[in-house]
């Protein structure tokens, strides 16, 4: 039998199967754009229900068993606390790790995890309830499993504010803001910039050297060390630099304009193990300050380190006010020697604010942060993560909460200077990313209540060939040359000759 001009079915079939398999197979060649998909966010402390305010997470990942994960959060209200979680399934589900306080420890606040040798878990923690809840020293506990390991080992005394912490194998590097007479004032720090201070541990946290002073005088918050490897060390922090008004507190912790003092981003690095510093490098200059801060538990500019390239540094941070309010990312290819000219990850009208940022062991850097671009009134917020695959030079992006809730909520809402936190959290796997920060949709204004929530975003990159179309294609093409040559091979089939 023949069909429209002239050409047997068979020979028809054969041209359609071998079109189609030749498309698979291209397409199946051809790159797709990078996709991120987040799954169904959770609470992470959804076992524990309650009037708490959970925010400024913290995460860190058991190099020797990655399906381990802690995370550890501040709790604001109704008091000062912490909340430290554990997951063994890859953040699935997750249990709280119970903290054991010495005697004259009141209580666990501002907390940091990290994983050290052995897969050990370290905990780094303040207690407060000095004068107006001042600080009273920073300790830091090991863990053996899930099982404390020994008595916490005290890193700083009292009026220590801030603390955050890197490992590099034995070494344990703890940063913090040394405020001397903040006591004297209910939520800043005196006339005289505190120090910038860092102690070092070479037997992974049992035991803490001398303590060495970084910096010089100026008016820095939120210090955060990166391991860069090799015993080299970073420390970066926010540089209120002329903002009395913030760093004093003159403003009372009550609401109202951001201070008209710009801020800075700046870093330290060490290539001795954090024995010596090296000058200031300003990361970003002539920052507008996006609101009214309380000093004592001020917003923190995020850092990360490449392990794929030695040396690569990122750092992320918002600036601006309303619709200019951004957050930015800069790099740094010589262990934080220089840095490059600061990009807006996600530019849109209204605000982003409080970036964490992470690398992959491939490179691939991934920032999350508060985005109320969605919302005219510049109140309700999602969570947005951006990833880069060169650098930080582009992003792709995608909203990894699953409902907008009130930023309006937090410690120091009826002042007018609500908190989200600090900080927001992320790890960077190969895959699959985890991310973490303060979800206010179970609270109010007069509840201030934030609940912890977490997602897993799984990662495809950029420029992956689809096999599974090529080997459909391939196996179309296959069965379009097969029939072509059945069909020549059956008797008769041969086209009559002219006469």
């Amino acid at each position: 039998m023949t069909g429209p001009g002239g050409r047997s079915r068979p020979a028809q079939l054969a041209a359609v199967l071998g079109l189609a398999g030749l498309a698979l197979f291209v397409v199946g060649l051809q790159s797709r754009p990078a996709q991120l998909r987040p799954g169904v966010p959770d609470f992470v402390n959804a076992d524990r229900p309650g009037i708490n305010a959970h925010n400024s997470p913290s995460v860190a990942v058991d190099p020797g068993s990655p399906a381990t994960i802690a995370v550890a959060d501040r709790i604001d209200t109704p008091r000062f606390s912490c909340s430290v979680s554990v997951s063994t399934n890859a953040g699935q589900s997750w249990r709280p790790l119970t903290m054991p306080l010495p005697v004259e420890v009141p209580n666990c606040h501002q907390p940091d995890v990290a994983y050290g040798p052995g897969g050990k878990l370290l905990v780094l923690y303040t207690a407060t309830g000095g004068r107006f809840n001042q600080p009273i020293g920073v300790w830091l506990q090991r863990f053996a499993g899930e099982s404390p390991e020994g008595p916490p080992a005290r890193v700083a005394s009292g009026e220590a504010f801030h603390p955050r912490m890197a490992v590099e194998g034995p070494n344990v590097w703890v940063t913090w803001i040394q405020a001397d007479g903040a006591a004297e004032k209910p939520l800043g720090f005196g006339t005289t910039p505190a120090l910038l201070r860092l102690g070092r541990s070479t037997d992974g946290g049992a035991t803490f050297g001398p303590v060495v002073t970084i910096g010089d005088g100026r008016r820095v918050v939120q210090p955060s060390p990166v391991s860069i490897g090799g015993g080299r060390l970073a420390v970066g922090a926010l540089d209120l630099a002329g903002d009395f008004d913030d760093y004093e507190a003159r403003h009372g912790g009550q609401g109202g304009p951001p201070s008209e003092e710009p801020w800075r981003v700046v870093t330290w690095t060490s290539v001795d193990g954090g024995v010596t510093f090296g000058p200031p490098v300003a990361v970003a200059d002539d920052l507008v300050p996006p609101a009214r801060i309380i000093v004592n538990l001020a917003p923190a500019p995020s850092f990360a380190a490449d392990p794929s390239q030695d040396g690569r540094l990122y750092a992320a941070w918002d600036a601006g006010r309303g619709d200019a309010r951004d957050v930015f990312l800069a790099r740094s290819d010589d262990a934080g020697r220089t840095w490059s000219a600061p990009v807006a990850v996600a530019s849109r009208p209204r605000g982003q604010f409080l970036p964490a940022v992470a690398a992959s062991p491939e490179g691939r850097v991934d920032v999350i942060f508060y985005d109320r671009s969605a919302d005219p009134e510049d109140v309700q917020a999602h969570v947005t993560m951006a990833s880069s695959w060169d650098a930080g030079r582009t992003f792709r992006t995608v909203t990894i909460s699953d409902a907008p809730f009130d930023t309006r909520i937090g410690f120091g809402s009826l002042q007018g200077i609500p908190l989200l936190g600090s900080r927001l959290a992320i790890h960077s796997g190969t895959d699959r990313s985890l991310a973490f920060w303060s979800d206010t949709s179970g609270g109010t204004i007069d509840t201030n209540v934030q609940d912890l929530a977490s997602v897993g975003v799984d990662v495809e990159e950029a420029g992956r060939r689809r096999p599974a179309l090529m080997l459909l294609g391939a196996l179309l093409l296959g069965l379009g040359g097969g029939l072509v040559a059945v069909v020549g091979l059956r008797p008769g089939h041969r086209r009559p000759q002219e006469a």
